[in-house]
């Protein structure tokens, strides 16, 4: 007897979308038919709905253990169960991996907490570099750097990224790295500072797109000398996208991370809003989210993230600008703001699923156990109402911040079922699952 079977799915592949039935055993798809194979524990009727693969947050911060009135991997986990993820990749920074051991310890806890499958990631520090292949060993998924000191993180020079960097090409590891060069950032703070401001624009002004655009220069010249493998995190302005096709076609081995907010938010707005527009680097001009969305539609861009870093209202009203938590809650919101980009015909669906669900997976070592529709895959499934018209309010908000940079904006398209290796975790806008559902996922390759 089988598990359960999807009947009336239309499924989004990576071959395009076909129509069938899914049927699922022991966590994974079974077998995908033309019509059901009958004798099922349970039946899911997808008639109306689309099926694509679970999706998969390759940047999300839980802050657990760690900074936990902000966020935790039950309320994080939660969100992404809500909207569709189903495997999501965690670093902290006020509590990061750097040794073995943390991994370790940290895999244990997370273990009893989270609601879906999960990857870690380890920091390194300028220097740093005894433990890295035993890291990669025991299974982390990518190293996280920065080229800027932020959020406590030491940042590294030029001189560090090419030791890193080369040190983790030697063993095939992998990177994400957060790209403002810090002679620039620092240049910028002394000015502003000087000046007393203090108002929304300070962000835009202190993390400027030429401290982005030198950095990421910087870093794809250097992944090519090294041969390492980098993925350059949260993209801000098409510029950026040009620097780094540029360094694609010359040999580097490098890959650009969008989300949301760089799609859809500008710089003015975010001015007005204070605190609750600090993230970094900042959203840019309302022409340049419109360049990066037609950049995404044509496959100029790789993968889909939220980059979750939540902070609660009380958080971030205290202090002053300078002295605010950077950070946007984003998992409850990724899925349901580029579903609806689909529906404008802002990009299409399976370059969507591509950007969300495939190419993490591949990226990570995850395929195709992860990220596809096929026999012998993790039943990783989520069901989409393509037609649903709804608001995003604070109320619907699982995240711990309850709040979200995308209050009031209207949506269509919504997952209405979650299933993570054949359990269904939510229907309905109802959560189903319970924390320790979710599972340590180790990369295949």
């Amino acid at each position: 007897m089988y598990d359960v079977q999807i009947v009336n799915a239309r499924m989004v592949t990576e071959q395009g979308q076909i129509d069938g039935c899914i049927t699922i055993k022991n966590g994974k798809i079974e077998a995908i038919s033309s019509s059901p194979l009958g004798n099922a524990k349970e039946t899911v009727d997808a008639k109306g709905f689309l099926v694509m693969p679970g999706f998969i947050d390759q940047h999300v911060h839980f802050m657990d253990p760690g900074d936990t009135e902000r966020e935790d991997f039950i309320h994080g986990t939660t969100a992404a169960a809500m909207a569709g993820v189903t495997t999501v990749i965690e670093h902290t920074h006020s509590h990061p991996i750097r040794s073995v051991a943390d991994f370790h310890n940290k895999k244990e806890y997370v273990e009893k907490r989270a609601l879906v499958d999960f990857g870690l990631a380890a920091h390194i520090w300028p220097g740093e570099y005894e433990e890295l292949e035993k890291l990669w060993q025991e299974g982390i998924s990518y190293f996280k750097m920065f080229t800027c000191t932020t959020h406590g993180v030491p940042g590294h020079d030029n001189a560090s990224l090419y030791g890193a960097f080369a040190r983790i090409a030697s063993f095939g590891g992998k990177v994400l790295i957060h790209c403002e060069d810090e002679s620039v950032t620092a240049k910028n703070e002394k000015i502003l500072k000087a000046n007393n401001r203090m108002d929304g624009r300070v962000i835009q002004d202190w993390r400027s797109k030429a401290a982005e655009a030198v950095s990421v220069a910087d870093v794809c010249f250097i992944a090519k000398e090294t041969g390492a493998h980098v993925t350059i995190a949260h993209l801000s302005h098409p510029n950026i996208v040009r620097i780094v096709q540029q360094a694609k076609a010359n040999g580097a081995n490098v890959l650009a991370e969008i989300c949301p907010q760089y799609l859809y938010l500008e710089e003015k707005t975010l001015a007005e809003r204070g605190p609750f527009g600090k993230f970094t680097p900042p959203a840019r001009s309302a022409q340049e989210s419109e360049e990066l969305m037609e950049l995404v539609s044509i496959g100029e861009l790789d993968i889909l993230a939220s980059d979750h870093a939540p902070a609660t209202k009380e958080q971030k009203i205290r202090g002053t600008i300078w002295t605010s938590p950077f950070g946007l809650p984003g998992i409850d919101t990724t899925s349901a703001v580029m579903l609806t980009a689909v529906n404008k015909n802002k990009l299409s669906l399976e370059r969507f699923v591509q950007m969300y669900a495939e190419n993490p997976a591949k990226t990570l070592g995850l395929y195709p156990r992860k990220g596809s529709i096929r026999v012998g895959a993790d039943a990783d499934l989520v069901l989409v109402d393509m037609k649903k018209k709804w608001v995003i309010e604070e109320a619907s908000i699982q995240s711990k911040a309850k709040w979200s940079p995308f209050t009031g904006f209207e949506c269509i398209g919504k997952p209405v079922m979650t299933i993570l290796r054949g359990q269904i975790i939510m229907a309905d806008g109802k959560l189903l699952g319970k924390p320790g559902n979710g599972q340590y996922i180790k990369r295949v390759q």
